[in-house]
């Protein structure tokens, strides 16, 4: 492959595949040319929907895998009785032998953190890596972690990701002198768990004047700073709670310009100001949570998502292939920021 970036995808992962897949890499094909793929899973499957989606063949490899993740298969089974023979495997080995740059699926979430963990190992000062994505705010946007790879962590832990996430902001989101952030039920010094009120003195240490202190959830949108840090169980639970209010704000939109003619006139005085607005709060925009603080780059579509929700995936994972995030990882961690 001639391509300058390479990224490995399991086509099988994911509740609408391999046609939401092989649709999405169709789509940031024609939008990018700078990358090729190596694709995962059922050869014949795939060849059928790369021929329905008039697929440039020479972008393209495919390695036929037998096996396939579930979307409700337990992580431990992914890992000891379906294993090497599966989509999700190969997707991610092909990082650790260095054939591709990053990993993508949008398969169940545990197995792909777990195979992950065990394919491209942990990063040393890294006891759990944690999933980070976009976050849109007033200012432009920031990044979250974690969104759902660890329910439970400790103070140390909730500081490793503040690494993490400075890392994500230095690389991906281009800020010379990131801010960051501790999200809390409230502002003030005494509030949250003893774990959380650790954890802000440890980063607090750390830091310096770079950490804001507590942000609360309102906050994240208002742009307070630009990491915000956060547990797996509540960043999950905050992220799905966003990507809800927004369906509800275009739904709540759509529905008051067709419901009288001067709404409908309205829109259309105005509709390419709406169709800004409502690309600005479209999930699918945003799609793809990576994977940090392993030996290698895996990315994390929804399972549920669209052909353009899944070449934003891609879009996303090309963008990660450019940056030094492993690298700058691990510069971070070695002289404590």
């Amino acid at each position: 492959m001639s391509s300058n970036k390479v990224i490995s995808i399991d086509a099988m992962g994911g509740d609408n595949s391999p046609n939401v897949i092989i649709e999405g890499l169709s789509i940031a094909l024609n939008n990018f040319d700078n990358f090729s793929v190596i694709l995962y899973g059922d050869k014949d499957k795939i060849n059928n929907e790369i021929k329905k989606n008039s697929i440039n063949t020479n972008k393209v490899e495919i390695i036929h895998c037998d096996k396939v993740v579930p979307m409700d298969a337990k992580p431990i089974d992914a890992i000891r009785k379906i294993g090497k023979e599966s989509s999700m495997w190969g997707c991610i080995k092909s990082v650790s032998d260095s054939n591709a740059d990053v990993a993508l699926s949008a398969g169940n979430t545990g197995a792909l953190m777990g195979l992950s963990a065990i394919i491209l190992k942990k990063l040393e000062g890294i006891e759990r890596p944690a999933i980070a994505s976009y976050w849109p705010n007033i200012n432009g946007r920031s990044v979250v972690l974690d969104l759902g790879a660890n329910v439970e962590v400790s103070s140390d832990q909730l500081v490793q990701f503040g690494i993490l996430g400075y890392a994500y902001a230095l690389t991906v989101l281009e800020k010379e002198n990131p801010s960051i952030g501790l999200l809390n039920i409230g502002h003030e010094e005494m509030k949250g768990t003893e774990n959380i009120q650790d954890a802000s003195k440890k980063m607090m240490n750390l830091f310096n004047e770079n950490y804001v202190g507590y942000v609360e959830g309102d906050d994240i949108s208002l742009g307070k700073s630009d990491i915000v840090v956060t547990d797996g169980f509540t960043g999950n639970i905050a992220l799905k709670t966003a990507e809800g209010t927004a369906k509800l704000i275009a739904h709540f939109m759509s529905d008051a310009f067709k419901k009288s003619f001067l709404g409908k006139l309205s829109y259309l005085v105005g509709i390419k100001s709406f169709q800004a607005l409502k690309d600005k709060m479209d999930p699918r925009e945003l799609n793809g949570g990576v994977f940090l603080g392993l030996n290698g780059l895996v990315v994390k579509s929804h399972g549920g998502t669209d052909a353009i929700g899944f070449s934003k995936a891609i879009e996303f994972s090309l963008k990660l292939s450019h940056s030094k995030m492993s690298k700058t990882i691990k510069g971070l961690v070695n002289k404590n920021i």
